[in-house]
């Protein structure tokens, strides 16, 4: 013990010594430690344990597939009487629970202002299959579930903490939901569930009778029974059913929850995998090249220690007990480093991470960063702890009349760099493809422009078709009289905020063809910033006309009437007997983002007489000077008096930054890996040539005292890198070549095997390792040749 005490104070007074050689290696193994720990931890959140329930693997979504002629099969919810055949006769289920997100109920939470929440109504079996037991209170008793609408919920976690403040008191408390008093009986834990606000008992017998109901039916499979028997097991009980009842040939489909919810995810987070170990290893290449350099410049000190008695286990003992505390450092900072950037992480990363549970590093993944510092140490610690421990007193004389060589000038050394140079030009090829493909993303035309405008989802608190009728044409004029307002109107579907109605449109003697349909009030065209191609935009005096204006989008257009000119046509919407008049062509409109595609669609006046009474969504387009902000677009949502429900008021860049998302967390994430992998080998190409400077010291000094000019110095020290830097460059494009195949589909518009990416990058690569072998030579040269010899 007293020796081990010996040798890590002797690495640590080491280390202080070359603050310049441990800070390179330290801050080398903590990022590659930290940023592996950090993305693996969200890979174990993702696919260890994406569902935080207990036995995930047996839940299922169930399904009915009903024979349409041929090969085609529509699938919908069971019905009641099939849930109870299963269980009568089966034992494959042991719980069978219905679920259904309250999306058409008016749930209005009354308060200063109300809200629109989202609920969901479960059935008995629900909470007990998923295992869950309440953060407060209770969950729903058997009298509650047999009663109609009884007068009691259930909160979500998040909404009880941003609503009633954590209130622990809340249990018992009576608030209003669309206008009646309902009874607080608990709160359900933060992990289960977090988008959905209150629960309430599935109606038995209004919410799923029959077949299609639209009710979600989740199920536990009994233990040991694989997702194919259990298909196989409930097929035969449809079979005999519907041979039994007479009706149409039906077959159960079951969907593992487990796998729906990582199979979204395979893909991207392969790639992460690769990417990760890449870096990784590219820093355990930098440290070794870096332990190899300074080794070699340890030669006279392990000489001089075992000419007077050090044992070679002795010698390999205390360099790997140097390697070790490094090592034990980098490890440390890289698991903090992994702490402090998991959030930042979480936030960017491009996966569908599981909502109901925080990710954190756990143990596995600390394990890991332990085991990736061991493996490291073991690495570069005893290969060259091995070979130095070997050096003579004889060897080091006999060399010293002749200068001690370059490190560089080692086979070693420079297949260590074209490995740096080579992995790091892998990650910058698939970083600079993702960055030229959201380019491309961000330049494509939406056929409006989303940016200056601000877009509210609102709707009065009193639903129907004559409340919608009243209010949003107050609404518009009054936005319409504010100052700062260039152009007011309404949609029903929004670009990028919301989405569509598909019904079929016909051309008096031709085919009807479908066509997505929307309804709009106002100069929602111009304040959309919408690019007329053909006609006109309808306005507020047309609304008299008997034949009522439409406007098609140049999908439209083609598919009704192909070369044809559009304007002035006549065509009808959906079954009705109204016929409307084309009266312009706009821009294909891309809804979704820049990613959709373009469909057919067709736009008519807002119809306050519709029965479904439609919620509109506002568009604002601010004037050039002194513009509305969106707080006074939601203001002016009230200013009617009316009790009104505003779910979101942003802007069109943000919704359009929504709609890029995933495009853009994946290019950022690629981006961070080909910086890192970038600096990792620039840090090693500089490490490496000055060590070799340095050793060289007393040759620099004996060269330049016979007339060597600095010109002479730098060329010679920058020759000895440029070609493993060449060597590297080749092998790295060599290796993009196969490796960026696989983000092929993450590419929009862009090759895998662009040749302009793969140039640039390896220029970019070429020239900064240059540069970086480079700085330490353009130092030595500067040295004063006495000096130099007397420092030897």
């Amino acid at each position: 013990m007293e020796s081990l005490r010996q040798d890590v104070r002797l690495a640590v007074r080491l280390l202080r010594k070359q603050p310049g050689f441990s800070l390179l290696a330290i801050a080398t193994l903590a990022i590659g430690i930290g940023l592996s720990t950090a993305l693996f931890s969200v890979l174990d959140a993702a696919f260890i344990r994406p569902l935080p329930y207990y036995s995930p693997e047996n839940l299922v979504d169930v399904h009915i597939g009903i024979s349409r002629g041929g090969d085609r099969m529509s699938y919908q919810s069971p019905s009641l009487d099939d849930i109870r055949d299963w269980q009568a006769h089966g034992g494959t289920f042991t719980h069978v629970a219905l679920s259904r997100y309250a999306f058409t109920d008016p749930l209005i939470l009354d308060g200063e202002q109300p809200l629109r929440l989202l609920a969901q109504r479960v059935s008995r079996a629900f909470f007990p299959m998923y295992g869950v037991t309440p953060f407060l209170g209770r969950t729903f008793s058997d009298a509650e579930y047999e009663t109609v609408d009884p007068s009691v919920v259930l909160l979500g976690h998040d909404f009880w903490k941003t609503r009633f403040g954590g209130d622990r008191n809340v249990v018992g408390t009576t608030v209003k939901l669309n206008e009646e008093p309902v009874s607080v009986i608990g709160v359900l834990p933060s992990w289960f569930y977090a988008e959905t606000e209150i629960w309430r008992p599935f109606d038995l017998r209004r919410d799923a009778t029959r077949r299609g109901s639209g009710a979600g039916i989740d199920a536990r499979l009994r233990p040991g029974l694989s997702l194919e028997a259990a298909q196989a097991e409930l097929n035969a009980l449809m079979t005999r059913a519907s041979q039994a009842r007479g009706g149409p040939a039906a077959t159960v489909r079951l969907t593992s929850m487990y796998q729906a919810a990582t199979r979204s995810n395979v893909k991207t987070a392969r790639v992460i995998a690769y990417g990760v170990g890449l870096v990784l290893l590219l820093a355990c290449v930098n440290v070794a090249g870096l332990l190899l350099a300074r080794g070699a410049a340890r030669r006279p000190e392990l000489a001089v220690r075992a000419s007077i008695g050090a044992r070679r286990g002795r010698l390999v003992r205390q360099l790997l007990t140097e390697n070790l505390v490094l090592a034990g450092t980098g490890a440390a900072l890289g698991v903090l480093l992994a702490w402090l950037s998991l959030d930042l992480l979480v936030a960017n990363v491009p996966m569908s991470l599981p909502d109901n549970a925080p990710v954190d590093i756990n143990v596995k993944v600390l394990a890991f960063a332990v085991a990736m510092a061991l493996v490291t140490t073991a690495l570069f610690g005893l290969f060259p702890a091995w070979r130095m421990s070997r050096v003579t007193a004889g060897d080091v004389l006999a060399r010293a009349g002749r200068g001690q060589g370059s490190a560089l000038t080692h086979r070693t050394g420079k297949l260590l760099i074209a490995c740096e140079i080579a992995l790091a030009l892998v990650l910058l090829a698939g970083a600079g493809l993702m960055i030229r493909s959201f380019t491309k993303v961000m330049e494509v035309n939406l056929g409006f422009d989303p940016h200056g405008v601000i877009a509210m989802e609102v709707s009065p608190a009193t639903p129907g078709r004559a409340a919608h009728a009243a209010y949003y044409p107050e609404l518009i004029e009054y936005l319409r009289a504010r100052p700062g307002v260039a152009a007011v109107g309404a949609v029903d579907y929004a670009p990028l905020v919301s989405g569509s109605r598909f019904t079929s449109a016909v051309v008096p003697g031709k085919e009807p063809a479908g066509v997505g349909v929307r309804q709009y009030m106002g100069d929602f065209f111009a304040a959309l910033g919408v690019t007329l191609t053909d006609g006109r935009f309808p306005t507020d005096a047309d609304r008299a006309r008997a034949v009522p204006l439409v406007v098609l989008n140049e999908s439209a257009r083609k598919e009704f009437f192909g070369g044809e000119r559009a304007v002035g046509q006549q065509i009808r919407i959906g079954r009705g007997p109204a016929v409307y008049e084309i009266a312009g062509v706009i821009e294909d409109l891309r809804h979704s983002g820049p990613l959709s595609t373009p469909e057919p669609e067709l736009w008519y006046p807002f119809d306050p007489n519709e029965e479904r009474g439609a919620e509109l969504v506002v568009v604002v387009k601010p004037s050039a000077a002194g513009g509305i902000s969106p707080a006074d677009v939601r203001q002016a949502a009230f200013a009617t008096g009316r009790r009104v429900i505003v779910d979101e008021v942003a802007r069109g860049t943000t919704w359009l930054t929504e709609d890029v998302r995933t495009p853009r967390r994946r290019t950022v994430l690629f981006g961070l890996l080909g910086a890192f992998g970038f600096l990792l080998a620039l840090v090693g190409v500089f490490g490496m040539t000055a060590y070799a400077v340095a050793r060289r010291t007393r040759e620099i000094g004996v060269r330049m005292a016979f007339g060597a000019t600095p010109g002479n110095v730098v060329r010679a020290e920058v020759r000895a890198s440029v070609w493993p830097v060449v060597l590297g460059v080749a092998a790295g494009l060599i290796g993009s070549w196969w490796a960026t195949q696989v983000i092929q589909t993450f590419l929009f518009e862009t090759e895998p095997r662009d040749l302009t990416t793969f140039a640039i990058v390896a220029a970019l690569l070429s020239v900064a390792a240059i540069v970086a072998a480079w700085i330490p030579a353009r130092r030595a040269a500067r040295v004063d040749p006495i000096v130099a010899l007397r420092a030897e």
